[in-house]
């Protein structure tokens, strides 16, 4: 009879312990989602114009770069900013452990580049993978990504709320 007592109290503290993880994925997700809904909410080509405005190509890819990362975080990422850590703000490593890495592999398909792993560990914010990417990714690799993105980039622009942007520490401004 102890024997089975010992069997499911163990397996009790299994699922409290399973529960705690769950508990802090939980509560890593909601801190990054708190950060994100303080920002104005932007879509991937306003982001790229708003905070990478510089020059086209450098704003179209901050717009690609985005729309890879949404596709490996869980939440929106309206509120993103420029200077956003991948571990700090984004809670990156707390997700999963492949999180980041398919992030990687998905930068690489969607440019045609190799990163090598020694150049990932050293990129921690939006900003920092922006410019490393723009030094990397081949200007045609960047036109293929549609030309529709280029037309959603000069709609958005156009329409960006200002005022929104005005208040937005964040925002580079010339």
């Amino acid at each position: 009879m102890d024997y089975y007592l010992k069997l499911v109290l163990m397996g009790g503290g299994v699922v409290l312990i399973g529960g705690g993880v769950l508990l802090h994925e939980w509560s890593n997700r909601r801190r990054a989602r708190r950060l994100l809904a303080t920002r104005p909410a932007l879509d991937p080509a306003g982001f790229g114009r708003a905070y990478f405005g510089e020059s086209d190509r450098r704003a179209l890819l901050a717009a690609e770069v985005r729309k890879v990362l949404a596709e490996h975080v869980p939440y929106s990422l309206e509120g993103l900013g420029p200077d956003d850590a991948f571990v700090g703000d984004l809670r990156m490593d707390e997700l999963d452990s492949m999180s980041t890495v398919e992030l990687v592999v998905g930068l690489e398909q969607r440019f045609g580049i190799t990163i090598p792993d020694e150049d990932a560990q050293g990129i921690l914010s939006f900003r920092q993978l922006v410019d490393y990417l723009e030094k990397r990714v081949p200007e045609d690799r960047l036109a293929s990504g549609s030309e529709r993105a280029g037309e959603q980039m000069q709609l958005t622009s156009a329409t960006a709320r200002p005022e929104a942007l005005a208040a937005d520490p964040c925002v580079r401004r010339p």
